[in-house]
């Protein structure tokens, strides 16, 4: 019942996670599951892969996922990407 399934509303979804550069996903894939998402680039800038975190629901809100994991986790995925052949 969390899952997105109307066009629209997908559509809209996409362009967000495409304007902040990151995604959440919020006990879609599963109840009590909340995870945040972001990018992998390689040197040309061209998305290779995405790096995630996942957390129970339960224990980690929405905006502390954001607040404390998404600086670090981009950082990660930067570097990640620094090493990647272009």
């Amino acid at each position: 019942d969390r899952t997105i399934i109307a066009p629209a509303q997908i559509r809209a979804a996409l362009l967000r996670v495409t304007a902040d550069d990151y995604a959440v996903v919020d006990q879609e894939l599963e109840l009590g599951l909340r995870s945040i998402a972001v990018p992998v680039r390689d040197l040309s800038g061209r998305v290779v892969a995405a790096m995630n975190i996942g957390t129970q629901a339960s224990r980690i809100s929405i905006s502390e996922l954001q607040r404390r994991f998404l600086p670090e986790l981009r950082e990660a995925a930067r570097e990640l990407g620094t090493t990647l052949l272009a």
